[in-house]
């Protein structure tokens, strides 16, 4: 049985109306309405108000709005955290925000996700405020898109935790094999450098895989941080 969450459709509708209205009029607040900056806005609002799950299929979904909820105050709470999110979003937004990431032609090598705990060495407690960076052949991997950082800031809404996405890379033909080298790479002061060196097997496809997907994920054992000697020495004193 498939599940959606109703307000999903009705987000992505409202965001794109407010940006599509905001542009039109020339609001000098909106400096960017790429397809990037919209969607962190809707993320932004899911994040911000309950779901509603139903039963898909487009007649059920109408019907159980019709039925359920109350359109215009639905309307204007999320129009109050988009505009909210919009502004958030323009006073933040990446610096190659506005561009296009051309993605290379199938066939393709498709890298899964790469999830990853960086802990403290002695307490074992999410580690914060620290950079950790993803190296291919080494050279930074360059990401699937903007919302994918490289390096990834661990900060106080992520202890502990980072991901990566590497981008795509074209193949001479599917189902070709090759292993990619990546590294691990930690450089913060007062710690100890972490360097921690894998690889992964991939298979070219014919299809090019942009929607995340949690089940296409690689999951790496935890790395832990430790303080440097000199820090320790210092800290005896």
């Amino acid at each position: 049985m498939n599940v959606h969450n109703l307000m999903e459709e009705i987000v992505y509708n409202e965001v794109n109306a407010l940006f599509d209205t905001a542009k039109e009029s020339n609001a000098q607040w909106l400096t960017c309405s790429c397809n990037q900056c919209r969607f962190d806005t809707i993320c932004y609002v899911l994040n911000r108000i309950p779901p509603r799950y139903i039963k898909s299929g487009r007649g059920l979904v109408h019907s159980q709005y019709d039925e359920s909820i109350d359109k215009p105050q639905v309307s204007a709470d999320i129009n109050r955290i988009a505009l909210e999110g919009m502004k958030q979003v323009m006073g933040t937004k990446r610096p190659h925000c506005g561009t296009e990431n051309t993605l290379p032609d199938t066939p393709v090598f498709n890298f899964p996700t790469i999830v990853g705990r960086i802990l403290d060495g002695k307490t074992f407690e999410p580690m914060k405020n620290i950079s950790v960076q993803l190296l291919m052949d080494g050279q930074t991997a360059p990401s699937i898109d903007s919302s994918w950082e490289n390096p990834f800031r661990v900060n106080a809404h992520t202890p502990g935790n980072y991901t990566f996405w590497v981008r795509p890379l074209s193949s001479n033909q599917t189902h070709e094999k090759k292993v990619f080298a990546f590294e691990i790479q930690i450089t913060e002061p007062s710690f100890e450098e972490v360097h921690y060196f894998f690889e992964l097997g991939i298979t070219s496809e014919s299809v090019l895989r942009t929607a995340y997907s949690a089940e296409h994920a690689y999951i790496l054992p935890d790395l832990h941080l430790f303080k440097s000697n000199e820090e320790l020495d210092s800290m005896q004193y």
